[in-house]
């Protein structure tokens, strides 16, 4: 059975990135929110958010295959604008609200 959905983790290259950014991180920010924004009206993302205490976030994907959930990985803005790394990984929704 192919693996249809995916994490990825992805954490601040700087442990103060949350408290303290720059005008050009904060864009960077802002340009990952809106880029999770699409992929949530396109059906590819179940949810994504930060720790509280902005040690690392996650981004669940669905409805996609290996190759193109590391193409949106390496694509959010906030990886692909090096304020944060990304690491992908297989993953199950087992349980969900509904």
């Amino acid at each position: 059975m192919e693996i249809t959905e995916f994490l990825y983790q992805i954490i601040p290259v700087r442990a103060d990135l949350m408290e303290n950014q720059t005008e050009e991180e904060q864009e960077k920010l802002q340009s990952h929110f809106l880029y999770l924004q699409d992929l949530l009206e396109k059906g590819k993302l179940v949810l994504a958010g930060p720790c509280l205490d902005a040690s690392f976030g996650v981004v669940i994907l669905q409805n996609t295959h290996e190759v193109e959930a590391r193409s949106i990985m390496e694509n959010d803005p906030a990886v692909k604008g090096k304020i944060m790394t990304g690491s992908l990984y297989p993953f199950r929704v087992s349980l969900i609200k509904k």
